[in-house]
């Protein structure tokens, strides 16, 4: 099972509790951000290919890159400041508890471009064996990542208590939920070029919903009062009674609140609003099994319909694909032997609000290494 840390107190000492325990792989981390960030602007690099060729190269020039980095990452400091000083606090708290500087850990949570393959799925009502919503994800990157995955225990001084699960250094939340069973997935759809957006809000300030909601209702009204974010992100929310899809892109927000039914997403915006951002170019010279993944997942939840529970939603995130079509192995399981990046399925999260409970796998879940969360 993942480490699990328990921080309570003010934001800033838990992140100086946070920064202490972790110490060593949050300093690892930040050099492997500054490094592979460096190393993407090469001649012949992919975002998730870069061209070793140019490892010597990235690593000489490594302190020199390091600060325009950082200093990019300052420019999305005044929405923190507005919407979630608590957030900076916490910031802070790290860097002092890592012995580093406060530009290094507000990059690293900025920089949410790692984010990218992942698939979430949700139903409710009658779609569902119980009557109960359910949200379940795959969170898919680089294997490498998955020795910095942390849960958290988060009981602030304000607001609700909740435990996610995060990468160390990080404050923001994959799979995450508060003491009121409200439940959070959050991914990437799509990305827009660095050179080709301007600095908005981070997701991490989106993510301060669990600390502050507790039905989906109240999610959307937080939401609402935030300006647009810089690149495309996705959420999926249960509370006790329904779920609700929420696509997040540069013009705005949709919102799909389900109370009987199904929603499923790859890397694909759906809504009017977003779906013309899935055709900017990513920087990759091919699809990370978008639309197979995609049809899949439109499949299953089609032929599991009325019948979704917690069996159901393990099966889906387990899935490998049909061994007659080109899913196979481009599925919400993800395995690396398909694609050409090296990426796989690192966790897994089903998440049930009406019992307040959770569970997260480590690495695919078709190999059952899971550990149940509750409150």
């Amino acid at each position: 099972m993942f480490i699990e840390l328990k921080l309570s107190g003010s934001y800033h000492a838990m992140g100086i509790n946070y920064g202490k325990a972790f110490k060593k792989e949050i300093r690892s981390l930040v050099n492997m951000f500054h490094l592979g960030i460096t190393l993407s602007k090469k001649p012949g690099s992919e975002l998730f290919k870069p061209n070793m060729r140019y490892l010597l190269s990235a690593l000489l020039n490594y302190k020199k890159d390091k600060i325009k980095w950082q200093y990019a990452a300052q420019e999305h400091q005044k929405f923190i400041d507005a919407y979630y000083p608590q957030g900076g606090d916490f910031m802070k708290g790290i860097a002092e508890g890592a012995g580093l500087c406060y530009s290094d850990i507000l990059h690293i949570n900025v920089s949410m471009e790692n984010m990218f393959t992942c698939s979430a799925w949700g139903a409710s009502g009658t779609s569902t064996k119980n009557n109960e919503p359910i949200i379940g994800m795959n969170g898919d990157d680089d294997p490498a990542l998955q020795k910095y995955y942390r849960m958290l225990d988060i009981q602030p001084e304000q607001g609700y208590r909740f435990r996610a699960l995060t990468v160390a250094g990080w404050i923001f939340w994959a799979h995450s939920m508060n003491e009121k069973g409200l439940a959070c997935a959050l991914k990437m759809v799509f990305q827009i070029p660095q050179a080709k957006r301007e600095a908005g809000v981070p997701a991490l300030i989106l993510c301060k919903a669990l600390n502050t909601c507790s039905t989906v209702e109240e999610v959307r009204e937080y939401f609402e009062s935030l300006p647009n974010v810089a690149s495309g992100f996705l959420f999926y929310f249960a509370d006790s009674e329904k779920f609700m899809k929420v696509e997040c892109c540069p013009a705005g927000r949709d919102y799909d609140i389900v109370k009987n039914g199904t929603r499923g997403t790859t890397n694909m915006a759906h809504s009017d609003l977003a779906r013309p951002y899935n055709l900017i170019p990513h920087g990759l010279d091919e699809s990370i099994n978008a639309v197979p993944r995609q049809l899949r997942m439109s499949y299953l939840l089609k032929k599991y319909d009325g019948k979704i529970d917690w069996d159901i939603m393990h099966a889906i995130a387990s899935d490998h694909g049909d061994k007659e079509s080109d899913t196979y192995y481009r599925s919400m399981c993800q395995h690396k032997k398909i694609l050409k990046y090296n990426f796989k399925t690192i966790s897994s999260f089903i998440a049930v609000p009406r019992k307040k409970s959770f569970w997260i796998f480590e690495g695919n879940p078709c190999e059952n290494k899971v550990t149940k969360y509750e409150f």
